[in-house]
């Protein structure tokens, strides 16, 4: 954005980041979910919706998901150079990133080696790829692979109270969830928590095997033109449930949907309060965005570092081992005794606008970094 970029091409170069330090949540492969927005030209149209991969669209073309779709995106709405876009995941690939602790506990859990937490990994067949991807603009990536398959729709919002809510497809559930909570009004915060999660749980258990899944990382963006994205990417599985390229990247075929969760909330007035959220699970998406939307927009902080809970399949619900919830919500818990959820928890990365006043968090859970400019 410094250099003159917008909402897009900052998601892009983030996302194709994360896909090199974050292995266990994305990866070039990676399924997505994409809303965008130009709020200040069109603040009364609808966000455009941009999804790849998952259970619908396994194969885009022999180059990776990720890529593909990030060639797509700056194609049409991209300002910056591709290649520039490239270099800062080409640099960490090249020059070694930190292993998080985070990503150190997933990888032993599914034996991949060589994630040791605090050493510096690096990532040469992955950087020989990206640059070799420098070489051509996006218009001639997109002229080889089948980027038309990333068409551009519009889903029309959900009413929550006098919020209107965006999402995506797996979002779609925790939209009706906040909806549930905010209509009526809600006496308390306790309150709408409650009613999220008795509806994330039906709808659970009512979509049986099909209810979403796997892993994911989530960003938020607002450029100075009111541009709007957010962006969540994510694999079946941690690390990709298939096999290896002799680039580095590692393939994943999802067999149930994702479980991939952007939104876009607006309230009822023009210019109001918003908010871009990038979330790494439905539930994370439901139940940080009741609270942020039920305790005020100055609480957002406080929001996204709540306790939250999972809903899996079939309604079950696993409890985060570091955040104790309040006794009253456990005591409306459905399904009998909870699980304890397992890492990596999902995260909910969000930026706050209020007329022309900012603020952002990222969720301690997924590691975040809030960066404004």
């Amino acid at each position: 954005m410094r250099d003159g970029g917008g909402a897009i091409d900052a998601a892009i170069a983030s996302s194709l980041c994360l896909a090199v330090v974050a292995p266990h949540r994305t990866s070039l492969d990676a399924s997505g979910s994409l809303l965008f927005w130009e709020y200040r030209k069109s603040p009364t149209e609808q966000p455009t919706l941009i999804e790849w991969g998952g259970i619908q669209n396994t194969s885009l073309s022999p180059a990776p998901r990720l890529i593909v779709a990030m060639a797509a995106l700056h194609k049409t709405y991209g300002v910056m150079p591709w290649s520039k876009l490239l270099k800062p995941a080409i640099d960490l690939a090249s020059t070694g990133y930190n292993v998080s602790t985070g990503l150190s506990i997933a990888a032993a859990s599914q034996a991949e080696p060589g994630y040791i937490t605090g050493s510096i990994r690096k990532e040469p067949l992955l950087a020989s790829y990206l640059q070799l991807l420098q070489h051509n603009t996006s218009t001639e990536l997109c002229a080889t692979w089948p980027c038309e398959v990333l068409a551009p729709t519009t889903r029309a919002a959900v009413l929550a109270g006098p919020w209107r809510v965006w999402t995506g497809s797996a979002g779609a559930m925790a939209a009706t969830a906040l909806a549930a909570a905010l209509d009526p009004a809600p006496l308390t915060a306790l309150d709408g928590f409650q009613r999220v999660v008795a509806s994330l749980q039906a709808q659970a258990t009512a979509a049986a095997g099909s209810w979403p899944s796997g892993v994911a990382s989530g960003l938020a963006v607002i450029d100075p033109l009111d541009t709007y994205v957010a962006l969540v990417t994510g694999l079946s599985v941690g690390f990709g449930s298939g096999n290896m390229t002799g680039d580095g990247w590692k393939q994943d075929t999802p067999p149930t949907p994702l479980d991939l969760a952007p939104a876009i909330l607006v309230d009822e007035f023009v210019c109001g309060t918003r908010y871009v959220m990038g979330a790494e699970s439905l539930s994370a998406l439901a139940e940080g965005a009741g609270a942020a939307l039920i305790e005020g927009p100055l609480n957002i902080v406080d929001a996204v570092e709540s306790a939250r809970v999972a809903v899996g399949a079939g309604g079950t619900l696993a409890l985060e081992p570091d955040r104790l919830l309040p006794p009253a919500a456990l005591a409306t818990l459905l399904n009998g005794i909870p699980l304890n959820a397992t890492l990596p928890l999902a995260a909910l990365n969000l930026v706050q606008q209020r007329g022309d006043e900012l603020l952002s968090h990222a969720d301690s859970r997924g590691g975040g970094l809030a960066s404004r400019f």
